[in-house]
């Protein structure tokens, strides 16, 4: 493929990466917060070693937010975000090596 069509792609996805990061950032700083309820786990870190804590969830059923807004909130943004950023790395270094041959 030739060099125009990478240079897009990966500029679309990097562009991509910094609109749902200012999402999540948004979202997480500036919407209402709904309850905070336990799960009943505990989060140990060290693996299991170190201080452990009680882990709690934000509770978004009665918050008056758009959908794509909660979606940002729970863990749906935070794996779109890594995603985004796993394939614009992906990409980046795949089109170095394929424009090499």
């Amino acid at each position: 493929m030739n060099k125009n069509f990478w240079l897009i792609l990966t500029i679309t996805i990097w562009v991509a990466f910094i609109i749902v990061t200012g999402l999540i950032y948004y979202t997480n700083r500036y919407m209402p917060h709904g309850e905070t309820k336990s799960t009943g786990d505990y989060v140990c870190l060290n693996d299991d070693r170190g201080p452990c804590k009680e882990e709690y969830k934000e509770n978004l059923r009665n918050v008056d937010i758009p959908n794509w807004a909660k979606f940002f909130k729970q863990s749906g943004g935070e794996l779109l975000w890594m995603g985004l950023l796993f394939l614009a790395i992906v990409i980046s270094e795949g089109k170095s090596i394929l424009l090499k041959k």
